[in-house]
């Protein structure tokens, strides 16, 4: 298990990391304030013995319905695994993964009304009877973001890249790297609209890295564009973040929808 190092040294470097990048003057995505850390919820899901998917999103619209009325709702998107590091001898646990977003004061909110009243009690009850979440939250700092292809893309894939810091390498320096990365972005993408670095704050003790790069593609047209550009000498640009800034584990791609946004 790799030891995180403190929640407050990544906060200062969520805290760093935005800014003044290819984001619009308003950096709202989905009623969401992207210019400043936010929460993402992880659920790591496996649906309970003759329950089906279809089942689960039953609830889930309840769910959802009950959150637009205590106007507590999130985002909240699905992925299934597409290109994973799992193999026979290494299984995927889980039949999906779903990640709520909000901001801390929303979500702290509704987590308060989910633990304490009737309806979210109610609620919870039959969520765990229907599936077993193994329940996480990180925080998240978005990078890059082509502002309206998130905000109408409901069907997209995503990367993930864990990563670890090299010893004496200091948040300022990772956090410059991230940044000249961010800039060079606004000029080519190579087929990116969103790029977010996620850490975990409560529940991450066996995450695979201490932060994690999530990068977002409309169509795997897009996905397999940034292959050919890092195939065709690209690979020079990230070379020497990976010998110098941090050790990762390798991309993973995942298909992602969008269920819902507030």
């Amino acid at each position: 298990m790799k030891q995180l190092i403190t929640s407050s040294v990544w906060t200062i470097l969520l805290t760093m990391c935005t800014g003044s990048f290819a984001l619009a003057n308003d950096h709202m995505i989905d009623n969401i304030n992207v210019s400043q850390p936010f929460n993402v919820q992880a659920n790591l899901c496996k649906l309970n013995p003759g329950v089906s998917l279809e089942d689960y999103q039953a609830m889930i619209d309840d769910y959802l319905a009950w959150a637009e009325k205590n106007e507590i709702d999130p985002v909240l998107v699905r992925q299934f695994p597409l290109f994973s590091h799992q193999n026979l001898a290494r299984p995927w646990p889980y039949d999906f993964v779903e990640f709520l977003v909000s901001d801390y004061q929303r979500w702290g909110a509704a987590w308060d009304s989910w633990l304490t009243s009737e309806e979210g009690m109610a609620l919870n009850d039959r969520w765990q009877s229907l599936a077993v979440c193994h329940v996480k939250q990180a925080h998240a700092s978005m990078l890059y973001a082509d502002q309206k292809a998130m905000a109408e893309d409901d069907e997209r894939y995503v990367t993930w890249n864990w990563c670890t810091r090299k010893e004496g390498v200091t948040v300022e320096e990772l956090s410059a790297k991230h940044r000249e990365y961010a800039q060079d972005m606004q000029t080519d993408s190579g087929g990116i609209i969103g790029w977010l670095v996620m850490l975990p704050h409560a529940g991450g003790a066996d995450s695979p890295g201490e932060f994690a790069h999530v990068a977002v593609y409309p169509d795997m047209e897009s996905f397999m564009t940034r292959r050919s550009m890092l195939a065709n000498g690209g690979w020079r640009v990230t070379r020497d973040y990976f010998n110098l800034y941090a050790d990762c584990t390798g991309e993973m791609l995942n298909t992602e929808t969008v269920l819902h946004r507030p």
